[in-house]
């Protein structure tokens, strides 16, 4: 029996498919909670990075994969953004509505 070969060999490495995330469930989120918009560009990037884990294209797939994930936290920085102005802005109108009521009852007049 011969002894094992001391040469180097190369490995073939088969990538794992689900190691690269979709952010589907994010995208979904987003277009509920934050930005209807951008939800829906980051729910049709979670749609290629599938299509191109069916394809078995990785490099394709990541590259969607970091796009979705990019939109999703443009989304979220944003929804949050517009909350914030929202909450602030309501809150100055009740303060505005507060300053504008008389403070005193109104003055009754003795007319008969």
């Amino acid at each position: 029996m011969d002894p094992p070969s001391s040469l180097p060999y190369a490995r073939l490495e088969i990538p794992d498919l689900d190691s690269v995330p979709s952010y589907k469930y994010w995208s979904i989120f987003n277009i509920l909670c934050c930005c209807l918009p951008l939800g829906l560009v980051a729910v049709f990037y979670s749609g290629q990075v599938e299509e191109c884990l069916a394809r078995r294209d990785i490099a394709g797939a990541k590259t969607a994969s970091d796009t979705a994930r990019a939109i999703n936290i443009l989304a979220v920085v944003i929804g949050l953004g517009c909350i914030g102005v929202t909450i602030f802005f309501m809150i100055q109108r009740v303060q505005l509505l507060q300053a504008a009521q008389p403070t005193q009852s109104p003055l009754y007049y003795n007319l008969g």
